[in-house]
C-alpha cells in the first residue's frame, strides 16, 4: 500500500475521530432507551458500520 500522503491521513484521522463519537453517543442512545432493536433499524445500521468502519483502521 503505498504511503499516506500527510492530508490525507490528516483527513482519515478526523473521520476516525467523528465515528468514534457518533459510535459513542449511539450505544448511549441504546443503552437508555427501553426500546428492543430490531437489527435493520437505523440506529443498529449505524452501530454496525461505524464498528466496521473503525476495526477496519484499528480504532475499535
Amino acid at each position: 500500500m503505498a504511503r499516506m500522503k500527510r492530508y490525507d491521513r490528516g483527513y482519515l484521522d478526523g473521520q476516525l475521530d467523528s465515528a468514534e463519537n457518533e459510535l459513542e453517543i449511539l450505544l448511549r442512545i441504546k443503552e437508555e432507551s427501553n426500546e428492543d432493536w430490531h437489527e435493520s433499524n437505523i440506529l443498529m445500521v449505524r452501530i454496525r458500520d461505524n464498528e466496521e468502519f473503525l476495526k477496519k483502521h484499528g480504532r475499535y
